[in-house]
């Protein structure tokens, strides 16, 4: 028998990606360890093992084999000379997390917030694949989303049947493509259809992609906010497997009426799990379609909350049941993405995601072990993870190639000397939903004067090959000029007051290669250094999430009223929310379906 010297942690090296079939050699070494006839690889003893698919907390040892569970039980003939034993007396073993929906969209590469997410246990994501369709060239996307699920964290993958937004060509998201994805085994659903009107209406290529992902074995993540009860269960009747997008109690039980999986969000946006607590009676947990997530909270929540250890932690204070809640947040998802015989539970046969627990209303673990090795430690990750050379698999997006001049962020009108005309503005009803409001303005020499009121808004075409004009209200009380590529097109938007500013801002963005810049009085106050793709950046989380907090209190201070500038900035542009986005389009209003201000093409100018 070897006991872990603790001075010395073991590091967890990324196994393989390979479908959940086991070899014929490999279950013989499970059933041989589980027999006693053969040593076990790891050893973990004297704690209480949280099982969840019994529900119910008692003692036992867990045996090691090849980086899955080969026995958990009282037994000790498993372990030999060689074995790593771990004790952990008056400790508690549960599964390592897994999250069935999350955005990997808080500015850090899928390496780094895999890497984050596991020093506080969490081993599976199921992660939005859009932005990696949208900018990975087709031959290239496959290698990399199955270079990212061989990791400590297991990413596996939600794909995108349509875009977030009006872009000038959706061949990412085309039928041909949808299909060649839906071949990798990491590909676990499709979604989240945010599109749900066109569904409900009868789209003929959403309902073809969804015909496509359930015949290939998928789940289809939907997204309906305030759906009626009635059109939920036609999403359901169209093929809808899930629905995270409950804000009440009610809305709760709807989607569990209508047959569909669903999840209990509590993110940085909506921190809602309180209020959906109330719909876990012990009857609907019955059912096992109940799950936690995450839903991709910012990057400065999750440094200084955790990730789904706080969701579980918050769960567990709004009276679900604690064995409850990680089962929610454990063997529902695993469930729910056909792999509960590989994931979700400390059973023979699973994959070695442990973690271990002082007390089941702590959430947050002291060892973490993925795969069978530790992977982290008191919050410290000590887990390899691979290098990507990110330039090989996301083009370079934005560059100096053009200038923006000034009077580009100037609202061209008819020339009428002193008219006043009314301009519908696009106004911040919270940190995501936005209402029209007409805003009076006055036409001086062929141009709009924007009142204080509200702020310049423009999306550009990253080669400077059209532009979108607007004027957004409710964001912040003051600010020179401020550019961003973090949005769910990777286009670039300016805001802003003064025009010199907004130009200064985008130039300095476009020689980042993407990101965050803010400039006041022609000087660059803000820079958040995106270059991969104008949404990631590849350096460590803390740095990223120090650069967003910094960007928030940059916004705070300017007077930005609401809870969330992250899914401010980045949903701009995503034509599914209410009421009016600015869209490749034009200003667009979601309910009425059409343009208010067309887009501007700026090679037919000249």
């Amino acid at each position: 028998m070897r006991v872990l010297d603790w001075g010395h942690v073991v590091p967890h090296r990324a196994p393989r990606v390979r479908h959940t079939t086991r070899t014929p050699d490999e279950l013989r070494t499970l059933l041989e360890v589980a027999a006693g006839r053969r040593p076990a690889d790891v050893y973990l003893e004297g704690a209480a093992v949280l099982n969840v698919y019994s529900g119910e907390l008692y003692p036992a040892n867990v045996a090691i084999a090849g980086g899955r569970i080969a026995y958990a039980g009282p037994s000790r003939g498993m372990v030999g000379p060689e074995t790593e034993v771990h004790t952990y007396p008056g400790k508690i073993l549960a599964p390592g997390y897994i999250d069935p929906h999350t955005h990997v969209t808080g500015m850090a590469t899928p390496v780094e917030f895999a890497r984050e997410v596991l020093r506080t246990g969490t081993t599976t994501l199921v992660a939005d694949a859009m932005q990696l369709m949208l900018q990975t060239p087709p031959g290239r996307l496959a290698p990399l989303l199955e270079t990212l699920a061989a990791m400590p964290v297991r990413i596996l993958w939600a794909i995108r049947l349509h875009g977030s937004s009006h872009l000038p060509d959706e061949a990412a998201f085309s039928l041909e493509r949808v299909q060649a994805l839906l071949g990798l085994d990491v590909v676990r659903t499709v979604g989240e259809v945010t599109r749900w009107p066109a569904v409900y209406y009868g789209d003929d290529d959403l309902i073809q992609k969804i015909a496509v992902a359930l015949a290939a074995g998928r789940r289809v993540d939907g997204h309906a906010p305030g759906a009626s009860y009635d059109r939920l269960s036609a999403l359901a009747a169209a093929g809808w497997s899930s629905d995270h997008e409950a804000i009440t109690a009610a809305e709760v039980t709807n989607r569990l009426r209508a047959g569909m999986y669903t999840m209990l969000r509590h993110s940085s946006l909506r921190p809602d799990v309180l209020a959906l607590a109330e719909a876990v009676t012990p009857e609907r947990a019955r059912s096992g379609r109940l799950m936690l997530t995450a839903d991709g909270p910012e990057a400065a929540t999750i440094a200084r909350e955790g990730y789904l250890d706080h969701v579980i932690r918050r769960a567990i204070a709004a009276g679900i049941e604690p064995v409850l809640a990680y089962q929610m947040a454990t063997l529902a998802p695993a469930t729910y993405v056909g792999l509960d015989e590989d994931l979700g539970g400390i059973a023979p046969g699973r994959r070695a995601n442990v973690v271990v627990l002082d007390d089941l209303r702590e959430p947050r673990p002291s060892t973490v072990f993925a795969d069978g090795r530790i992977a982290a430690r008191d919050g410290v990750c000590t887990a390899a993870f691979p290098e990507i050379a990110w330039s090989e698999f996301i083009p370079r997006r934005f560059a100096p190639a053009w200038d923006p001049a000034p009077e580009l962020f100037e609202m061209p009108a008819e020339p009428s000397g002193g008219a006043t005309v009314s301009f519908p503005a696009i106004v911040l009803e919270n940190s995501v939903i936005t209402r029209r409001r007409d805003v009076p303005m006055t036409v001086r020499g062929g141009r709009l004067e924007v009142p204080p009121s509200v702020v310049r808004l423009a999306l550009l075409d990253p080669g400077g090959r059209w532009i979108v004009r607007g004027v957004l209200g409710n964001f912040v009380d003051r600010l020179g000029g401020l550019a961003s590529t973090f949005n769910v097109t990777a286009h670039l938007t300016v805001l802003g007051q003064h025009t010199g500013d907004m130009a200064r801002a985008a130039r300095r963005v476009l020689e980042l290669g993407g990101g965050i810049v803010a400039v006041e009085d022609g000087r660059t106050v803000l820079e958040v250094p995106l270059p991969i793709g104008g949404i990631m950046a590849a350096d460590r989380f803390p740095v990223i999430a120090e650069r967003a907090a910094a960007l928030y209190a940059f916004l705070r201070d300017r007077g930005y009223p609401h809870t969330d500038p992250h899914y401010t900035l980045l949903f701009l542009p995503l034509d599914s929310l209410p009421d009016v986005r600015v869209t490749y389009r034009g200003v667009w209003d979601v309910r009425r379906g059409r343009v208010l201000v067309p887009r501007c093409d700026l090679c037919e100018q000249g």
